[in-house]
């Protein structure tokens, strides 16, 4: 039993891992120490252990991730060992991939990460960090409502956990994600919100929200205001948004032709290491507005240096289309080899049963001749116990045809169901509503949050209890509607659903989702391109859903 049990990592390892937690500045020099003197005494599992802890250490330095090689390394041998740190592993190997710029490989590693997070695991505050982190990269992809969902629930943790600081930064993403979709009533509402909740914490904080709230109020063209929010958070915000602060302030103070700070603020902006908005530095210093700020040969070595940096952000964008190419074909090659393995699996349970009917006929013909004496009646027992044997490799090959049969069933349902609904609708046309629904509590509730234009979030109870009213009328609404997308039925799509299903107009249901109209419109495009492959007009789509 000792030798089964999981071996204690060395003590300097355990306390270095406890120092990130704290004090994560100091954990890279003793790393580099000990990783001099004591590896080589190390067993295997403290070697990979001391890798896992110096890629955590430079993650927590915010020091950025340029190679996989080690982190592969660790993800593999944690993958068969049963260890609490593979998760972990895996969320650091989606922080590589997203330093690296490669965001297919490293959602693929925070969705494994989730996937492989255990139920009982007190390390919530881990989890919330993969959610934010997976909601961020979404969020960079503009995939915002597929982000939400993510955001939210690391959230919901950090208010679980009292944990104010992280619950505000995520807070501050939601709102930056709104932002980004130009939702900019609810990215306002947010960033109020972690203005509030930020009472207590570093002035940077409350900062980065007001930064953000100028620059919301900068796209909405109301300059006062944006000009207000910038100065209050200019000089507060910290190192890592600093960027950002003079970039936005930049813009401000031009378009409120403050011109003399906008030349500062874009000259300070252009002197900064990172070539992070470089461009809008440029785009100001030479702007007509500034010309009499600068002198002509220095306007001439800007005009030279803009060249140059555009000439590299092309380049840049060209390097990174490369990079996504080059994910692409891996993903293809991943699926080809799926689909050999499959191909494979299938070949391999023929000859199983090849050979399992072979052995049962040679049995049978052994026991034929030879049952007449003892000896014959030993063999019958033992062939017998063979033939169980093999019956049982034979129910267990069995379990995965019979899986590949119900799936050509379920998709030959699937074309008969489609095929039975349009046939309906073309005959009939549409469906008016169920008496069942019509008459119900939660149907005259809706018609009052739409009356008074209230916004039901997507966790509302509400939505259970439509469910259940449009399950009364059509018990077999969701299975239908599982069977016609192929069970990819998501949270917004069933959502959608089920306001269709009760006759809800796309204008009414943005005024109940928070969504614009063109929004609307495009959820019911993909709940058909879900249903039938192909856009075949939201009128259609509607009296299919209502017939289910």
């Amino acid at each position: 039993m000792i030798g089964c049990s999981p071996r204690e990592h060395d003590k300097r390892l355990t306390n270095i891992d406890a120092i990130i937690a704290e004090s994560p500045e100091e954990a890279p020099a003793l790393l580099d120490s000990i990783d001099s003197i004591a590896r080589p005494t190390f067993a295997e599992a403290d070697r990979y252990y001391l890798d896992f802890l110096k890629i955590k250490a430079q993650d927590k330095n915010y020091i950025r991730h340029s190679s996989d090689t080690t982190i592969l390394k660790v993800i593999d041998y944690y993958s068969d060992k049963d260890d609490k740190l593979y998760f972990e592993a895996l969320y650091y190997g989606g922080r590589v991939y997203a330093d690296m710029g490669d965001t297919p490989t490293a959602l693929q590693y925070f969705h494994q990460a989730l996937d492989n997070f255990p139920e009982d695991s007190p390390n919530l505050n881990l989890k919330a960090n993969i959610l934010s982190q997976t909601g961020r990269l979404l969020t960079s992809i503009n995939l915002f409502d597929e982000a939400v969902p993510y955001i939210e629930e690391a959230i919901a943790i950090g208010d679980q956990l009292r944990d104010t600081l992280n619950m505000v930064y995520d807070i501050q993403l939601l709102g930056g994600t709104y932002r980004r979709a130009r939702e900019f009533d609810r990215a306002e509402l947010l960033l109020n919100k972690a203005l509030n909740f930020s009472s207590n914490l570093p002035s940077s904080i409350k900062a980065k929200s007001k930064m953000a709230l100028a620059e919301i109020k900068f796209q909405q063209g109301k300059l006062d205001s944006a000009l207000v929010l910038i100065r209050e958070s200019i000089d507060s915000v910290s190192p890592m948004s600093r960027n950002n602060a003079l970039a936005y302030a930049t813009k401000i103070y031009l378009e409120n032709e403050i011109l003399d700070t906008a030349y500062i603020y874009a000259y300070q902006l252009l002197h900064l290491e990172s070539s992070l908005n470089k461009g809008t530095a440029y785009q100001t210093l030479l702007s007509p507005e500034l010309r009499n700020f600068i002198p002509l040969d220095t306007i001439h070595k800007y005009i030279s240096e803009y060249r140059e940096y555009l000439e590299n952000y092309y380049d840049s964008n060209e390097m990174q289309l490369a990079i996504n190419e080059q994910n692409f074909y891996n993903y293809q090659l991943h699926e080809r080899e799926r689909e050999k393995a499959e191909t494979f699996s299938a070949r391999l349970i023929k000859c199983i049963f090849g050979i399992s009917f072979l052995c049962f006929i040679l049995a049978v013909t052994i026991l034929y001749y030879k049952n007449k004496t003892k000896k014959t009646l030993l063999k019958l027992h033992i062939a017998l116990n063979n033939i169980d044997k093999l019956n049982e490799n034979i129910s267990a090959s069995n379990h995965n045809l019979n899986s590949t049969n119900n799936i050509e069933d379920e998709a030959e349902l699937r074309e008969k169901l489609k095929d039975k609904l349009l046939s309906i609708y073309y005959k009939n046309g549409d469906m008016p509503l169920s008496k069942t629904i019509l008459d119900s509590d939660v149907y005259n509730k809706l018609l009052e949050y739409i009356k008074d234009e209230k916004i039901i979030s997507h966790d509302d109870i509400f939505w259970e209890g439509l469910e259940e009213t449009i399950i009364k009328s059509s018990p077999d609404f969701k299975n239908n509607l599982q069977l016609l997308v192929q069970s990819h039925l998501t949270t917004i799509d069933y959502h959608t659903a089920l306001l269709i299903k009760c006759h809800i107009q796309p204008s009414q249901m943005a005024t109940l989702l928070g969504r614009t109209r063109s929004a609307i419109v495009s959820r019911r495009a993909t709940l058909s391109i879900k249903i039938f492959g192909e856009k075949i007009g939201t009128k259609v789509i509607d009296h299919i859903i209502r017939l289910l």
